[in-house]
């Protein structure tokens, strides 16, 4: 899914000359991306500039560098599925939809808006996109990262060990991508310190970092001999 925030950007921001595909099936997230992207460097193209891409998708900003050009690019849901023969990525982020209860403190309404239902279904959605993202990572060492906003392990840790378990994950050869151990030393700085149950996961507590709450899983594709 698409971000209207900082994730889409970070996954761009070391990596000049690369091109980003920001992905939702929601309109107003991709609405919310364009209204973003001066903040973080980018330039938006005059209408009459933007053009399609090969895989039916719609580059719609740019920045230069002195390393290269990097793009952004949005594609609906039609635009992506229509891609998959053709288009591999070196690195996935599935940011996916979720509870937001890592997020209470700035929406504290959001408590009372959450179903005991919602929680039933949402890791079952998640999975699903977990799992349709992977067979776009590319088959040479790309990478997969799973992320939400919720700090609930129905949501986290129960989706990730079922996309274990699955045969996506398999048969298409992914193995743990590990954190450094020093993300869960007790001896990190202030504001760095992360909970973790998995060596390739991390948990941000508010209470430990002073952000709010996230859960961050990946993985990477074993290199083809």
């Amino acid at each position: 899914t698409a971000t209207a925030g900082g994730s889409n950007y970070a996954t761009n921001s070391d990596d000049c000359g690369s091109r980003v595909v920001a992905h939702d099936v929601v309109e107003e997230r991709l609405r919310q991306i364009k209204g973003s992207l001066s903040r973080v460097g980018f330039d938006m193209l005059p209408q009459e500039e933007r053009h399609s891409t090969s895989n039916h998708g719609i580059v719609i900003a740019q920045t230069s560098h002195d390393d290269g050009r990097c793009t952004i690019q949005l594609e609906t849901s039609s635009d992506l599925v229509t891609s998959h023969d053709s288009v591999l990525f070196d690195a996935v982020l599935v940011d996916a939809p979720c509870s937001s209860t890592g997020v209470l403190r700035r929406r504290p309404s959001q408590r009372w808006d959450i179903t005991e239902g919602q929680i039933q279904e949402l890791p079952n959605l998640q999975l699903e996109i977990l799992e349709k993202a992977a067979a776009f990572v590319n088959e040479n060492g790309g990478k997969l990262v799973y992320s939400t906003c919720s700090l609930l392990p129905e949501e986290n840790e129960c989706v990730l060990k079922k996309f274990e378990r699955s045969s996506v994950f398999s048969k298409q050869g992914f193995e743990p991508w590990e954190f450094s151990p020093m993300a869960n030393n007790d001896e990190a700085k202030d504001g760095e310190r992360i909970q973790n149950k998995y060596s390739h996961t991390l948990t941000l507590l508010p209470s430990e970092t002073g952000c709010d709450g996230f859960f961050m899983a990946r993985w990477k594709r074993v290199d083809k001999v």
